[in-house]
């Protein structure tokens, strides 16, 4: 049984919401990992509040987080919202014509703090070359150690 947290489906709405945020550009898987994890926990990268709370290690979310926006990305790209392509980096997506209709009947709060966060968070990395992007992944990514240094050690007094 699939969970209904970070699902295809779920994932799916993040994916879309970033593309559709940084159309007319195609972003590759690897933007859209550090992407949506900035729209996940923005306050992390130096942006406006989190959506998510900020559990212990999740910086360690990047490693699974691949293999979810790969399901949510063939989702997307079935039901032709997502356009797939190859570019001169590799493999590429961009929000297709029906993107922008579909994510306006998303009515929720919480659609609506998505669509916020995209903007920034889009905005922000938007243009890094493959190297800044690889040097944003690390500093995300480095600080699982010091986070799983810091919950092993709460677990122990506990």
């Amino acid at each position: 049984m699939l969970s209904p947290l970070n699902g295809p489906l779920e994932t799916a709405v993040r994916v879309l919401t970033l593309l559709a945020e940084a159309y007319p550009d195609s972003l590759g898987l690897n933007q859209l990992v550090l992407l949506d994890h900035g729209l996940l926990h923005s306050e992390d990268l130096g942006g406006p509040p989190s959506l998510h709370p900020p559990v212990p290690i999740r910086s360690s979310e990047l490693g699974v987080k691949r293999q979810q926006l790969t399901h949510g990305l063939e989702v997307l790209t079935r039901v032709d919202l997502v356009e797939m392509g190859a570019v001169a980096g590799g493999i590429h997506f961009i929000a297709a014509e029906g993107a922008h209709p579909f994510l306006s009947l998303l009515e929720t709060s919480y659609a609506r703090a998505l669509a916020e966060r995209a903007r920034w968070v889009v905005g922000r990395f938007r243009g890094l070359s493959d190297e800044e992007l690889r040097s944003a992944i690390r500093e995300v990514s480095g600080r699982w150690a010091e986070e799983f240094e810091n919950f092993a050690g709460e677990e122990q007094h506990t």
